[in-house]
């Protein structure tokens, strides 16, 4: 048997390369460590990360095949929740449909399975949206 590929950072970096494409850094902070928020500053703010990703496997005997569910969690801190919904939509448009390219890997379409948002946290300002997309992956 062949050296298990990590398929996980794959579509880590595959995902996070398709929404830098569709996401100006104008509109959101596309980001896997965000610069953390300091609980006194109220100004606007948004970013969008990669969250969990869970595999299983879905190979034969020998064979490295993998389903990746993968959580994009959407932040955004103002006074307007639909703001929140845009950039998760944008997040959605950028992802269900696309193939990531990285290399070594060979990636199907990405589906988008369901999302959640909240209201405003305790601080009346911070609302997040959590997206869950799955994609199947294999050595190329």
């Amino acid at each position: 048997m062949t050296e298990p590929v990590d398929l996980v950072s794959a579509a880590s970096d595959g995902f996070i390369a398709l929404l830098d494409a569709a996401i100006g850094p104008e509109v959101a902070e596309v980001t896997t460590n965000p610069t953390p928020i300091d609980p006194n500053d109220t100004s606007d703010r948004r970013f969008v990360i990669i969250g969990d990703i869970d595999s299983s496997s879905e190979g034969g005997k020998g064979e490295q095949a993998e389903l990746l569910s993968v959580q994009v969690i959407v932040v955004y801190r103002g006074t307007q929740r639909s703001a929140l919904h845009a950039l998760m939509h944008q997040v959605r448009v950028a992802l269900d449909g696309n193939v990531p390219d990285v290399a070594g890997v060979q990636f199907g379409a990405i589906e988008w399975r369901g999302a959640a948002s909240s209201p405003a946290g305790a601080d009346g300002i911070t609302h997040a949206g959590i997206i869950e997309f799955e994609i199947f992956g294999e050595p190329a």
